[in-house]
């Protein structure tokens, strides 16, 4: 494994916004973080697995709240362009899916977080974008194509195998597609945010763990991806990457969307694949093309309380997160970024979250990954089992 880690004294210090850093503004394509229990520490840790858009290769960690990040064994080679990466929820798999040979291949956990190739890999028709998991671990959802999108209902094996669980289904305009999705907490909606037509779709999931047409297409900003359910279904939130925010919705009891009064809520610029604390109380934006992560609190009602912002790499100008995962404590945020003056590499922090939701860099953990370019689900948290 290439990986190489910094460390250096000291827990970290708060820091505000870091200032508006310019970029090109190249549509950066398109990602799972499960909802986890409120705790008061991790005993017994989790692991980190990391992956690169433009390198071929999976990295892992063994990392806790406070402990120092090791790195895990192997490094599987699943292919190059890969946008997606997704862990089922009960831990025991993790899933990729290359766009260069477009096909979801499953790798079983080993108890110190290893990776090994199990199952047999499962064709896709079109190049995938995200992997969505429902919360029985048994149905999965991978949304794949540029273009006349479909969403591909996948079921998983006791091995990890995944097979088809019905026809794709088309998302039925042919503008549809680089979607990101995410599903309810009870199970019952598939919410894919599709790129062009800057809209939001609701699927419902049916029994069989198939997903029936889409049902409603709501207007967000320019370029949604990675939308977010509040652990208690109340709003959902989709990043709008271009347009630079938030835009929030209440859901309702047959899972249809109503946009929030001031919605769409200022993020920085490129804002992509978002955490939010287990209770519901606080969301967490990593920035493209900003050097800080945007934070809010979330209100009862929906609406999002802007907190300061936090540099996510204070000495290491040009270096922006990207991706991002919360610990099942609710006590630390992880983000992934890319460091253009290390070619693109991808660096790996640690925040520690106050009582008041404010963010807190700490900055003994910068651990460079040996994998290139955050843009996509890069970036996976399993708790140990």
């Amino acid at each position: 494994m290439t990986s190489d880690s910094m460390w250096k004294g000291g827990s970290g210090n708060r820091r505000m916004r870091a200032g508006w850093v310019l970029v090109l503004a190249a549509t950066a394509l398109p990602g799972l973080t499960v909802a986890a229990q409120p705790a008061s520490a991790d005993p017994t840790g989790y692991h980190i697995y990391a992956h690169g858009f433009l390198s071929n290769g999976i990295v892992g960690y063994n990392a806790s709240d406070t402990d120092r990040p090791t790195s895990i064994q192997g490094k599987p080679m699943p292919g190059a362009l890969n946008w997606p990466q997704a862990p089922s929820p009960d831990g025991r798999f993790l899933f990729v899916a290359p766009g260069t040979n477009p096909q979801l291949i499953p790798y079983a956990i080993g108890a110190d977080g290893e990776l090994a190739a199990t199952g047999t890999p499962l064709p896709l028709p079109d190049v995938p974008v995200d992997i969505i998991f429902a919360p029985n671990s048994r149905d999965a959802f991978v949304v794949v194509g540029v273009q006349n999108a479909q969403v591909v209902p996948v079921r998983i094996g006791a091995d990890g195998t995944p097979t088809l669980n019905g026809s794709p289904m088309p998302f039925g305009e042919s503008l549809d597609g680089v979607a990101s999705g995410t599903v309810s907490p009870d199970g019952k909606q598939l919410y894919v945010a599709s790129l062009l037509p800057r809209q939001l779709l609701v699927f419902d999931i049916n029994a069989d763990g198939s997903v029936s047409p889409v049902k409603q297409r709501v207007s967000t900003g320019l370029n949604p991806i990675y939308p977010r359910v509040t652990p208690d279904g109340e709003h959902v939130y989709v990043v709008n990457e271009i347009s630079g925010s938030v835009s929030g919705f209440a859901r309702s009891g047959d899972g249809t969307l109503a946009e929030i009064a001031g919605s769409p809520f200022p993020t920085g610029m490129l804002p992509h694949v978002t955490s939010i604390t287990p209770d519901g109380r606080y969301l967490y934006v990593p920035n493209m093309g900003s050097g800080h992560i945007s934070s809010f609190a979330v209100e009862p009602n929906g609406v999002l309380t802007p907190l300061p912002d936090v540099a996510f790499a204070p000495d290491r100008p040009g270096t922006f997160a990207e991706s991002s995962v919360m610990s099942p404590s609710g006590g630390v945020l992880w983000a992934l970024g890319t460091d253009p003056l290390r070619g693109g590499e991808e660096i790996l922090r640690r925040f520690t979250i106050g009582s008041d939701g404010v963010l807190d860099l700490d900055e003994s953990v910068a651990v460079y990954t040996g994998t290139y370019v955050a843009d996509g689900r890069t970036l996976s948290l399993v708790p140990r089992r």
